[in-house]
């Protein structure tokens, strides 16, 4: 005898979809795991992006430490063998608008795995090189794009598709990898520097990503709350999403800001100026940090550590700054980390004259904790200034920036203390363009009022 059913219901007795719209996904398998235990799936994409970043970023950070060993070993100058380095961001620049298309076009869900085992293979293959040349083309190319693929403007265009109210926070967190990353694979590569060398590390990282982050992001990654019958935030009507055009246009519902559109702004602007100053203040110091230690007296596992204390710092940070900005608005933040960053390079002078680790640690507290953990903020002025669904393309479009400034910056850094034989000039450079980066922050993120 045929079923019954009510007016207005399917024959399972879910609601009728309207006519005309595409029924939202049932969430099936880990996904209803989650949901029946009231865990918004957004949170899990936080601890997934926590770890990505954690491994990815933590892996691009300890390369200052990896770099000791490479002048050690090899008798290479400091220009040449940052320039290992700067080639990868360069590289990283070039790759990372076309990353935000496929980002924008594929979704994480088809993206992430593929770029992660191109990641695994590059560091495999870094492990066997032997000439500077051969490092330009393994690491400086593989790896640049890898990096292009996997890192912040990806990830931070992630998060809008998951977060409205909470998103100064989420996307905190979500960076705290980087931090913790930095702190535990500068310490972790300081100890297999010891056992295994510079090769042997770079191996160990391949499996790492190999083993661990490629089977996660098969197994959890998803596109859009929208892709498994949620809406961002959590909440529960559709009404929710409308109301946040970043998050809404990320996932389709509002078109909203084209890159044509982006780029005729003098906000866009004046962000990729700014992100062009942060990746040149913050891979100049993830290059050469770990050596100015070194140089001053200190051992490697000290300097590592200290290394990783400032990567800690600046995943701390994002969560204070994040969740400030979510509160005392974006603006303010900018020139109070700014200010962090200068104090903190004074105190870094110091030690070449006074040497004492706590001068270092300060250094770490003040760099790390007060400016380098401001990124958060950047990525959500970015999507409160350009929401719609071709942020990951914008993103990544300003995301040029951040690669030609960490492309110069370790390279010039290089040619610095080759010409003089001093840290001075470098840290000098530094405090001018952390200035420099707290000005443009503040007047770009003016434009979102």
């Amino acid at each position: 005898m045929p079923a019954i059913m009510e007016p207005g219901k399917t024959p399972s007795g879910a609601p009728e979809s309207p006519a005309g719209s595409i029924p939202p996904a049932r969430p099936a398998g880990i996904v209803e795991a989650f949901a029946r235990r009231g865990v918004y799936y957004g949170w899990v994409m936080t601890g997934v992006m926590f770890l990505n970043l954690f491994f990815v970023m933590g892996s691009r950070f300890s390369f200052g430490v990896i770099y000791v060993a490479l002048l050690d070993d090899t008798g290479w100058k400091r220009a040449e063998t940052a320039g290992i380095f700067s080639v990868a961001m360069a590289v990283y620049a070039l790759s990372i608008t076309f990353s935000g298309a496929i980002f924008d076009r594929f979704g994480p869900r088809r993206m992430f795995p593929g770029a992660l085992l191109l990641m695994s293979a590059a560091l495999f293959l870094s492990g066997t090189v032997s000439t500077v040349t051969q490092f330009y083309l393994v690491y400086g190319v593989l790896m640049g794009v890898s990096f292009s693929l996997l890192g912040f403007p990806t990830h931070m265009a992630l998060v809008p598709r998951w977060f409205i109210r909470r998103r100064g926070l989420a996307s905190a967190i979500a960076l705290g990898g980087n931090g913790v990353g930095a702190l535990a694979m500068s310490l972790l590569a300081e100890w297999l520097l010891i056992r295994l060398g510079w090769r042997g590390t770079f191996m160990v990282y391949g499996f790492l990503v190999l083993v661990i982050l490629v089977p996660l992001n098969i197994l959890l990654t998803r596109d859009s709350p929208e892709s498994i019958g949620q809406q961002p935030d959590g909440r529960a009507s559709a009404g929710g999403a409308a109301r946040g055009g970043g998050a809404a246009g990320a996932t389709g519902d509002v078109t909203g800001f084209t890159l044509g559109g982006a780029l005729a702004t003098p906000a866009w602007w004046l962000m990729f100026f700014s992100v062009t100053m942060i990746g040149f203040t913050m891979m100049t110091m993830v290059v050469h940090q770990t050596r100015m230690s070194v140089d001053m007296g200190y051992s490697l596992l000290v300097a590592s550590m200290l290394f990783g204390l400032t990567g800690l710092g600046r995943g701390l940070g994002g969560i204070f700054w994040g969740h400030l900005s979510d509160h005392i608005g974006r603006r303010r933040c900018f020139p109070l980390a700014a200010a962090a960053g200068v104090a903190g390079l004074l105190v870094l002078y110091q030690p070449f004259f006074h040497p004492h680790i706590m001068l270092l640690a300060g250094f770490s507290f003040l760099y790390g904790v007060g400016y380098m953990g401001i990124t958060p903020v950047y990525a959500s002025v970015v999507a409160d200034l350009f929401p719609g669904r071709h942020l990951g393309k914008i993103m990544g479009t300003l995301d040029i920036g951040f690669g030609l400034g960490a492309s110069l910056g370790p390279w010039l850094a290089g040619l610095l203390f080759d010409a003089s034989g001093s840290h001075d000039g470098i840290l000098l450079m530094l405090a001018c363009a952390t200035v420099l980066t707290g000005v443009l922050l503040t007047l770009g993120a003016g434009k979102t009022s």
